[in-house]
């Protein structure tokens, strides 16, 4: 038995509480700040990037020896305590949800239509915890965006399960490295494989983009974002994001050579690793909320920040916190925070239910500002008080029955269950990557002339909110005409941010044409400005 390390548990509720404050930002604190909404987002980035760089740490240090020693006894076992770890509660709340959400039982009672992003064919693919492993659009969304609260935290999960089912894989080649030049070079690597997909989906985009039109539709395609093909890649791919928790498989590895020797760090040298990585986190957050908002194209900052760019700096924070004498170490080795992070895993599933259900409206007064503030702590006490329940009244007691019961089991049963759940899985993952071919086997866009991939009434003031805004309203006014002149006071667009000078940008492509063109208005002239569409120059008329 592995001797465990308490600040590592406590970091899974930073990470936890990230992702939750990040979410309740987005519905308690929506008012004129782009910088706060922009940084409101990137907080949840990096709650992810430090769940799935931990993930690959504490997969490592418990399972690396025993795995790479006897794997055909131990990876049953493992991917048995994984199962029992993630799915009781992920099962059990996604079927409350989806019984009970907002989005499917108005349906369920036929008082009204289903809304979209709903469709009953992604449960399987959710149950299977592969919803994340393809991309496809189903009823106007993704499948990582179906089935309301639920649903959508729990793609994680879905890339999580990916990373298990790698790590039997990679565990052989981990296991050859014993020394700390040896694993300083494998993070390294791991570090520069997930920047080199960045890269290549950088000089790809607009190739990428091409296809999601064509395969996808309009929405799938920049600069729209919730439901695009390019998102897929760089934040919600398993493929991409495995190599942050090769990275935190590579960090166990340097910390198990530390043990070997016996060697023990300064605590001055571990303090300076973790304050230049939450340096680093500190300038992606700066970085982003004072650059502008990409538009049709994407920088490689803009790609990477969904990954690498703070997954990276979060590697140099997990160094510092598995020693006991740095002062990170010390700080995540706190009782209380080391209770919460137990039951971390209960509170990144739970919080958006709890949140769903309070009102949120938006701020325009700073008196307003710090009552949605204290609406939002209200929210996120109850959000973590229930979490803790759920974990030990649920989460632990589902745990230790079913790792007893495959303990229980006889060699023969074993087998037959491994057997089971291989065929079972293999015939899911072929479902879901036949299904996500048919939608990409044709060509979505028929029509000659314009077509809009989207437009945004303030999208300089509200970044994730607003974008898209308009989209319907330019379509349905320019859609097929070889030049189109659309103002945008012509439409009741509504103001997605008081006070804020609103820019008014389009983006469209043409039939045949391998480019997405972009304009848009002045900042201070967006309501009287007229933009012009068209199929041969890319201009705009004041």
């Amino acid at each position: 038995m592995v001797k465990q390390i308490p600040a590592l548990t406590g970091i899974r509720f930073v990470a936890a509480a990230a992702v939750a404050l990040s979410h309740g930002g987005s519905l308690f604190l929506e008012g004129t700040s782009l910088a706060l909404d922009i940084s409101i987002g990137t907080l949840g980035l990096l709650g992810m990037s430090v769940f799935f760089t931990l993930s690959g740490f504490v997969i490592q240090y418990n399972y690396g020896s025993s795995i790479a020693g006897s794997p055909r006894k131990a990876i049953p076992e493992f991917l048995v305590a994984r199962i029992a770890r993630i799915y009781p509660l992920f099962v059990v709340l996604f079927l409350v949800e989806l019984l009970t959400g907002p989005m499917v039982w108005p349906w369920l009672l036929g008082t009204k239509s289903a809304a979209e992003g709903f469709s009953w064919h992604i449960v399987p693919f959710q149950l299977g915890m592969i919803q994340t492993w393809f991309f496809a659009n189903v009823a106007g969304v993704a499948p990582v965006w179906q089935y309301e609260a639920i649903g959508i935290v729990s793609w994680s999960v879905s890339t999580e399960w990916f990373f298990y089912l790698v790590f039997p894989l990679v565990c052989p080649l981990l296991a050859r490295i014993r020394t700390v030049l040896a694993a300083t070079l494998c993070a390294i690597g791991a570090v520069a494989i997930e920047l080199g997909i960045d890269l290549a989906v950088l000089m790809l985009q607009d190739r990428i983009n091409l296809f999601a039109l064509h395969a996808y539709g309009t929405d799938s395609a920049l600069p729209n974002w919730k439901n695009t093909l390019i998102l897929w890649i760089v934040y919600f791919s398993p493929f991409c994001r495995v190599w942050e928790f090769v990275l935190g498989c590579c960090l166990a590895k340097l910390h198990e050579a530390w043990l070997a020797q016996d060697f023990r760090p300064s605590r001055a040298l571990l303090d300076i690793a973790a304050i230049v990585g939450v340096g680093a986190i500190g300038w992606v957050f700066w970085f982003t909320a004072h650059k502008a908002p990409f538009g049709a194209t994407m920088s490689l900052f803009d790609i990477a920040r969904n990954n690498i760019a703070l997954a990276a700096p979060v590697a140099l924070i997990l160094v510092a916190a598995a020693q006991p004498v740095s002062s990170a170490g010390r700080l995540l080795s706190a009782r209380w925070l080391v209770v919460l992070g137990e039951a971390s895993f209960a509170l990144y599933l739970v919080h958006i239910i709890i949140y769903q259900r309070f009102p949120a409206v938006r701020w325009e007064t700073a008196s307003q500002l710090l009552g949605h503030l204290g609406a939002l702590a209200l929210a996120f006490t109850l959000a973590t008080c229930v979490a803790i329940l759920l974990h030990f009244g649920l989460e632990m007691p589902a745990r230790r029955r079913i790792r007893s019961c495959y303990q229980a089991a006889s060699p023969e049963q074993r087998r037959r269950l491994v057997r089971l759940g291989s065929v079972g899985l293999a015939t899911l993952v072929g479902a879901a990557a036949t299904y996500a071919l048919r939608d990409a086997a044709g060509d979505a866009v028929t029509q000659s002339g314009i077509s809009v991939v989207s437009a945004t009434y303030g999208g300089n003031c509200r970044w994730i909110s607003a974008r898209g805004n308009a989209t319907g309203a330019v379509a349905a006014a320019c859609n097929g005409k070889d030049a189109c002149t659309f103002n945008a006071a012509m439409v009741r667009i509504g103001d997605p941010a008081p006070g804020c000078a609103k820019q008014f940008t389009a983006a469209w492509f043409c039939k045949g044409d391998r480019t997405i063109r972009s304009s848009s208005a002045a900042d201070e002239r967006a309501m009287i400005s007229a933009l012009q569409l068209s199929c041969s120059a890319v201009t705009r008329a004041e």
